[in-house]
């Protein structure tokens, strides 16, 4: 049976009279932001003082704070170059925090008031699909005071991702706006080398997870004579296309969504998209699914391989600061570590060219000492730049850092040789 209340359309006044002094607003990202919603905010032109929940994809969305309300205070997970003016200027709030606590304290801590999503069109039930973009939760959107959504033809249909009825939202915006893309450069040579480093740790049947950015990329380039590997990542991008095509990518020795892809947000091209809508074995899931450690223990063999900034000797990794200024954030990368490390037969990658800077910084340090660390050495198992790989797991102190200074930059082994003598002088 089609649902017959019908949410209202949203207009400027509404959003006057909701987006008040003291609200708290959750905004999806990626091609999930719900653009023709925020325009339609932007034509209020509001000075309330509210606090907008960030959720954008680095290198895809940016929340455009001015736009919502020169009032505003932005609260994020990752620290985004286009956030330093609103630092400047005491409006922005970053919480570093792992993804999957950062987003069970957006169903629980944060008490929001307003969320908007970008959803498919409705089906004969009048039910539309989070589709594309699914990283939040059914628990989120019953707790939330008011619920708005964009409409969009764009947004597939997707079965397997979080279905809401038409009658669970209050204000609807009709839009056929285009979805946001996201693309990554090719790696470099330096990068192909790491890549194959790394398939040399990737078995046939493994499940891998991978971050974001051009490495990966040419990760996926290497595994091409895999059999049977499974996926399960917090962000799904084309490049694992051709693995998908070629059956290489087919799910069938997963231990839990056998013969499944499973991931919470999609970020492509168009043609990536409709790839997407087309096919069947696609599973959308919130964070407390793709990142939770319990889900992650239960799948055998899981490859998490993840990038870093910085490592030091001790293991210790660096993945938000350069030069002492902030410019991103932990995300999944800690989750994935650890979920990794207790599923049955499962490995963590961290990988990083060894040097930046063309060649006059080494990014394998003696200590951080300007950094927060994102990510501490128990955590830490291969490393791997492209001088080879360093296992650290069950190494003692001084044969982790034998092992690191190993796939250092041959320029810079002589000196992190001497730098961490220094150190364990008073160990």
């Amino acid at each position: 049976m089609v649902a017959t209340k019908q949410p209202a359309a949203l207009s400027v006044e509404l959003i006057r009279q909701y987006f008040v002094d003291g609200a708290t607003v959750l905004i999806s990202g990626g091609c999930g932001q719900p653009d023709a919603v925020l325009d339609r905010v932007a034509e209020a032109a509001l000075s309330s003082q509210i606090r907008i929940i960030d959720c954008s994809v680095p290198g895809m969305t940016t929340t455009d704070l001015d736009r919502l309300s020169s009032q505003a205070i932005l609260n994020t997970g990752f620290f985004l170059g286009a956030y330093r003016p609103f630092y400047e200027q005491g409006r922005l709030e970053y919480v570093p925090a792992y993804h999957s606590a950062r987003y069970r304290a957006i169903e629980e801590d944060y008490n929001i008031n307003i969320v908007v999503i970008k959803l498919s069109e409705p089906n004969e039930h009048g039910v539309c699909s989070a589709s594309l973009h699914a990283d939040y939760s059914r628990e989120l959107l019953n707790k939330t005071d008011i619920l708005i959504a964009e409409i969009n033809p764009n947004m597939p249909f997707i079965s397997d991702a979080l279905q809401i009825p038409l009658t669970d939202i209050d204000y609807t915006v009709a839009a056929n706006g285009p979805l946001r893309e996201y693309s990554v450069a090719a790696g470099s040579d330096l990068d192909l080398v790491i890549a194959k480093h790394i398939a040399a740790l990737v078995d046939d049947g493994d499940c891998i997870q991978l971050g974001i950015g051009a490495l990966p990329v040419s990760i996926l380039q290497t595994l091409g004579d895999k059999q049977n590997l499974g996926v399960h990542t917090g962000l799904l991008t084309e490049a694992f296309v051709p693995l998908v095509e070629a059956g290489v990518v087919n799910g069938s020795k997963k231990s839990i969504d056998k013969g499944k892809i499973t991931t919470g947000v999609i970020a492509g091209s168009r043609e990536f998209y409709r790839w997407c809508a087309d096919y069947p074995d696609l599973s959308m899931r919130p964070v407390s699914y793709t990142h939770s450690a319990g889900v992650l223990a239960q799948i055998d063999n899981l490859v998490a391989i993840n990038t870093t900034l910085e490592i030091d000797l001790f293991g210790q990794i660096n993945s938000e600061i350069i030069k002492g200024k902030q410019i991103g954030g932990g995300g999944g990368l800690v989750d994935f570590l650890r979920g990794a490390r207790s599923s049955r037969g499962g490995r963590s990658i961290i990988a990083l060219q060894s040097t930046a800077k063309g060649g006059s910084i080494s990014k394998i340090a003696p200590l951080l000492k300007t950094a927060p660390v994102t990510a501490i050495r128990n955590d830490v198992d291969y490393v791997v730049t492209e001088y080879g790989v360093a296992r650290l797991s069950n190494l003692s102190v001084d044969k982790r850092a034998e092992a690191l200074i190993a796939i250092a930059h041959p320029d810079f082994r002589e000196t992190l040789v001497s730098e961490w003598e220094a150190l364990m002088s008073s160990f």
